[in-house]
């Protein structure tokens, strides 16, 4: 019989006293007289709950998680290079693939890391208060983390797969029988863990980031956060009173946003792009966050960035590589600036080659290599700090046209057009002339380097276009207007019709990204669009606001990031605010002014008017959090998924269906219990299980 190690065995060991993820987990079961030992030290308990952090490593920044919670949405396509493709198009199914990185949404993994996540907090919250060597002050923070974690992998795993089961105790002995707990009531242990989160973390004043019990790690209003959030999913998903005991779900969301909002001394930032300037990326330093999976900076040496050791081949399994990038042998770190980048530097030979010769604008930069030689000037160009930011090129995901629209609905008003969106590739100005097949780049006007940095404090607005993409019809009038005054300057690709379109329509519905290149270009009338990068699976408008947007010269064009990935941050509360009010009678349209006042471009009246509905919530929500793991989750808990995705993604509406409300449990689980049963339960015309007690049998969700 296999095992089902995330549920059947206790998080093992801590080397106390290290740092290192690789040392956290060992499989043999140190619960008992060892641990009794062990966590009776002040370095065996600080380790415990470092171990428990270790596990948000493996989601949060982790390209098949963005598959998860954000892809088969309304708001992202997949691209030529992803690796998901089966689960985004809706024809997923239990299996388990093993180490399959080719299309593999690593579910049966993702079941392992979160429960065993949750096992390491269970034996923190047995073993910190029998620790006889830390104060109580020190005994209640760390309580406040343990609890704090447990509610934050549990939320993620009922969003996931509804009913799972459910461990409170530190497990030590195999369960060959563990069963389902209704969706309401794992919702509701969820909220009790974060009201003891709160009352610990206040007893020990835990109050703010820098009063954490280490960098990165949560406090108060971390848990107050995450309880609005978890109400507000409670409440559209299974109803206002779903949950015994907590009245009104939407009135302790509302409430506890409230809160937050006015008392935890986070800010909004009056230019937005600070928001993801890497300057702030540190979770102590961003006055918007509220909490931050922490990644070190040291991005060459140990494995502090990685998720720990799987319980398979003796407690030595490497989880998937795409969970942890860059596999055991480095120090890992967040996949997220590579997952939403065109192929900017090498997609297609009208703007030369990827290299450093003079028929080059654009080149990947690698460690030691960070010029360009200009055709005009002969002389080596610096670019290490103006190209390294554009990322990689990995072509994983791309915007949906309706991503597109609605972001591009706002640009004249809203400064999160120009802090989200890519739709522009930029040359160096000594290299324009480098671009053969277009001899007038260096006719632009442009802004220096320098000037766009003092703008928005990044590079992506200096130099003259190289790439441009255009959200209109290139058929159009306009379109070839714009196609007139971009002729010989720049490539120009518009979002439907014209040249070399990135999608096959103008229609959400329909709409694909194009494949394919083109044999003759109607504009030029040569071949310099033939190459099938051209393709709009390949070449797009990109998201920026997670490319590492500061030159560092130690990791130029790097494969993995450093940057803190924001799970809690300022602005989802006041959309929690708002879609509270819209459900209990308040002024969820003021609130959604308060919030788009922070954004607007300086001197512009952003705000909306009229009647507010769970549409206006869900764009604004699209506006400020798309591609931070959200999406998903917010489609599904608003019953809107299918009518959604029928709109907005023609990759996936051919086959979703009322059943993928709910992710498959993983076959391996299944096949490794006693009491599996095909019983079945039946969703309701929303989607929902209609499943309220538990049942003492392991079955599969209704349609895998």
């Amino acid at each position: 019989m296999k095992k089902i190690y995330s549920m059947l065995f206790a998080a093992a060991a801590i080397s106390f006293g290290a740092t290192s993820c690789s040392d956290f987990l060992d499989e043999d079961n140190k619960t008992g007289e060892t641990a009794d030992l062990a966590y009776n030290t002040v370095s065996g308990i600080d380790g415990l709950i470092q171990s428990a952090y270790t596990y948000t490593h493996g989601w949060w920044g982790k390209e098949p998680s963005l598959g998860l919670a954000e892809m088969g949405s309304d708001l992202f396509y997949f691209g030529y290079d992803n690796k998901q493709k089966s689960m985004l198009k809706y024809d997923i199914s239990a299996e388990a693939l093993g180490n399959n990185v080719a299309d593999n949404p690593c579910l049966d993994e993702y079941w392992e890391m979160f429960y065993a996540g949750v096992d390491v907090c269970n034996n923190a919250l047995k073993y910190v208060p029998e620790c006889s060597v830390i104060d109580d002050n020190k005994k209640a923070a760390y309580l406040g983390d343990a609890y704090f974690l447990r509610a934050l992998y549990y939320s993620q795993m009922v969003a996931l797969w509804g009913p799972i089961p459910y461990n409170a105790e530190p497990i030590n002995a195999i369960n060959n029988n563990p069963v389902r707990v209704p969706e309401a009531e794992v919702y509701g242990n969820i909220l009790n863990d974060l009201k003891q989160a709160m009352d610990n973390y206040k007893k020990a004043n835990i109050m703010d980031g820098k009063s954490a019990t280490a960098d990165g790690r949560a406090y108060y209003y971390s848990a107050e956060a995450l309880y609005a959030r978890v109400a507000l999913y409670a409440a559209s998903w299974l109803g206002a009173n779903a949950v015994s005991g907590y009245g009104n779900l939407y009135t302790e969301a509302l409430n506890a946003a409230n809160d937050v909002i006015n008392n935890s001394g986070a800010k909004l930032y009056s230019r937005y792009s600070d928001t993801w300037n890497m300057n702030n990326e540190e979770a102590t330093t961003n006055t918007e966050n509220l909490f931050a999976v922490h990644y070190s900076n040291d991005l060459n040496a140990g494995r502090d960035n990685c998720v720990p050791y799987r319980f398979s081949d003796g407690g030595t399994g490497n989880f998937n590589s795409l969970i942890t990038r860059t596999g055991y042998g480095r120090n890992g770190g967040s996949a997220s600036l590579l997952m939403f980048v065109s192929l900017w530097n090498n997609g297609c030979d009208d703007i030369g080659p990827n290299g450093q010769k003079n028929n080059s604008i654009f080149f990947r930069m690698a460690a030691g290599k960070t010029t360009i030689k200009s055709k005009s000037t002969g002389k080596d160009v610096e670019v290490g700090k103006y190209y390294s930011p554009y990322g990689r090129g990995f072509t994983r995901y791309l915007p949906s046209l309706y991503l597109w629209q609605i972001l591009d609905e706002i640009k004249g008003t809203d400064q999160r057009y120009n802090g989200t969106l890519l739709t522009e590739y930029r040359v160096h100005p000594d290299l324009a002339g480098n671009a053969a097949n277009y001899p007038k780049m260096a006719d632009q006007t442009y802004k220096t380097y320098d000037e766009a940095y003092a703008e928005d404090g990044n590079y992506f607005n200096g130099g003259v276009i190289g790439i441009q993409y255009a959200l209109m019809d290139g058929n159009s009038a306009e379109g070839q207007a714009l196609q007139a005054e971009a002729k010989d300057k720049y490539r120009l690709q518009f979002a439907f019709g014209g040249d070399i379109p990135v999608y096959t329509s103008g229609d959400p519905a329909t709409a694909l990204p194009t494949e394919g290149g083109k044999d003759i270009s109607d504009v030029y009338g040569d071949a310099r669009y033939k190459s099938e990068k051209i393709e709009g699976r390949r070449s797009f408008p990109g998201i920026k606001k997670f490319l590492d947007d500061q030159y560092e010269e130690d990791y130029p064009t790097f494969d993995i990031s450093h940057r803190d990935i924001m799970v809690l941050r300022l602005a989802e509360m006041y959309l929690i605010k708002a879609e509270a009010e819209l459900a209990t009678g308040g002024d969820a349209l003021k609130t959604i002014n308060q919030l788009r006042a922070a954004r607007a471009i300086a001197g512009k009246d952003n705000s909306i008017s009229g009647t507010v509905t769970i549409e206006t919530i869900l764009k604004e929500r699209a506006i400020e959090l798309c591609g931070e793991y959200q999406r998903w989750f917010d489609l599904k808990r608003t019953h809107t998924l299918i009518d959604h995705v029928k709109k907005y993604n023609a990759q996936a509406s051919g086959k979703i269906a009322l059943k993928h409300y709910y992710r498959p449990i993983p076959l391996s689980e299944l096949e490794s219990v006693t009491n599996r049963s095909d019983i079945a339960v039946q969703q309701d015309a929303y989607g929902v299980l209609q499943y309220n007690s538990t049942s003492e049998s392991m079955w599969q969700n209704p349609g895998y």
